[in-house]
Formats: C-alpha cells, structure tokens, sequence
C-alpha cells in the first residue's frame, strides 16, 4: 500500500468507519441507554476523533524513533562538538527522517559555539569518521564494511570546468555553481547486491547531483561564517523510518512495503503534520 492509498484510507475510511460505528451503535442500543451520559460522552468522544484519528494515524507513520534527537544525529554524523545549534531550512513540516515517503533528507544548518571551537572541528576533520559510522549504521554495517575510494570524504574545490555564464538556460547551473564556492564534501552512496557500501567523491553542480544507487552525503563548511550545511539523502535501505501502522496494514494485506523514493515529490501538501 503506497502512502496516497494510506492517506486516502486515514483521511476519509478512518472518519466514514467510525461515524458507521457510531450509526450502528445508535440502531442496536436501547434508546435508554444511548442517551445515558456515559454513552454521549462516548459517542461524542468518537465522533470528535473523526478528526483526531486520521492526524494521528499520520503523525505516527511519519517518523521513526531513530530520528527524535535531530542535535544528537546530526551531531554523531559530522562528528560535531558539543554546543552547536542545529537547525533546519525551508519547509518545517519536512521532518528530520522523511519517512511518510519513506525515505531520508536531512539538510541541516549548523552554528558553532564560537570561532575558535569551528576552527578546531574544520582542522580535526572528525566528520570523514563520522559519516562512515552514519552510513554503515544506517545500513545496518560495520564501519569495516563500508569502502572510502580516494577523495570521497575529503575538502576539494568545485570542478574547474564549472564557469559562471550568462548564456541561455544557464540560470540553474549558475545557482548549483554559486553555492559551492568553497571547498566542500560531496560523497555518493553505492551500495552492491552483497551489501557492501562504497562511498565514491561526487559531483553535486552536475546535472542531477550525481546521487549514488543508495544516496549521497554533502558536507559545506564555510570558513568564514564559521557556520557548517550538512545534507543526507538516503534512497533506500533498511530504514529507520518504520512507518509501523502502514508497515503492519501491509503485512496484514500480504502487500509489500514501498522501497524509498525521492523526497518530498509523491504527495504534495505538508502532511503529514510535523
């Protein structure tokens, strides 16, 4: 069952079975006892979760418990000291684990206690340990598991042959080009059919990012805002997003569970709610 089905059933199933509930109810009770107070209450209770239910329902598919403590997974993925803000762009109502569409985008906006605490962490270079250890946990690997080719993980300028132009249609690539100004992480996530993972240097200002089969971490400190924009995108996997309540109606329909997509394309609109 693909999440537009899911919707649709908790949105207008879920209301339309209750309110029938409510209807059946009312035919088979003794007019006595439907218009006791305990069962007013009741009834009024559950015709009021016509709305509540649905919402529910869709907050509870949306995120797995893995994804609660954004400050602490965004910290362990960039190997981050302690003290720093993390904070998220864009639209609020795309959590941290996008699992209504059962995949993971993460793009987070880190600020640092102060210039001196930045610059310790820029010169460490910790995060080339940490997203290894993100990407094989994500998987369910070990570090040892995951092959690093030469430069994938490393602080590089953008690709010279990325020039600025003003010819017709090169808006977008000027845009992709002027956001990576400075030298910057771009690792491409491959995963083979023995699941083994590969992390390979990739090319994010090239037509279509250059993502890998199983997803692409992106890693842009700015030296002189001392600031830090670190992205994650998973494709696939095992996921942590559990989506319980869809993965427990497929399970009991005998239908497979939907592999991961591309976030944020398959329904539009914020839900579910954030």
């Amino acid at each position: 069952m693909t999440q537009v089905v899911f919707a649709h059933l908790s949105l207008f199933g879920v209301p339309a079975a209750i309110i029938g509930l409510l209807l059946l109810g009312h035919r088979l009770t003794p007019p006595t006892i439907w218009k006791s107070f305990p069962v007013q209450a009741l009834a009024t209770i559950a015709f009021l979760g016509c709305i509540g239910v649905p919402f529910a329902i869709l907050r509870i598919d949306s995120q797995g418990e893995y994804f609660d403590d954004e400050t602490e997974l965004v910290s362990q993925a960039f190997a981050l000291p302690a003290g720093v803000k993390v904070d998220r762009p864009g639209d609020k109502s795309v959590r941290l684990g996008d699992c209504w569409r059962n995949s993971v985008n993460w793009r987070s906006e880190v600020t640092f206690a102060d210039a001196a605490t930045f610059d310790r962490w820029f010169a460490g270079q910790g995060f080339q340990q940490g997203i290894v250890r993100q990407v094989a946990g994500y998987f369910g690997q070990s570090s040892e598991r995951v092959s690093v080719a030469p430069g994938a993980l490393d602080l590089l300028p953008r690709d010279p042959k990325h020039v600025l132009s003003d010819e017709n249609g090169s808006y977008q690539s000027n845009v992709r080009i002027l956001e990576f100004y400075q030298p910057f992480v771009c690792a491409a996530i491959e995963r083979g059919a023995d699941g083994s993972i590969t992390l390979r240097r990739c090319d994010p200002i090239a037509e279509g990012g250059d993502v890998g089969n199983a997803g692409q971490v992106i890693v842009k400190p700015n030296a002189m805002k001392r600031t830090l924009e670190g992205r994650i995108y998973y494709a696939t996997g095992p996921s942590y997003c559990t989506n319980p309540l869809r993965r427990a109606v497929n399970g009991a329909l005998g239908l497979p569970h939907p592999e991961a997509g591309p976030p944020n394309t398959t329904i539009s609109g914020p839900l579910p709610i954030g």
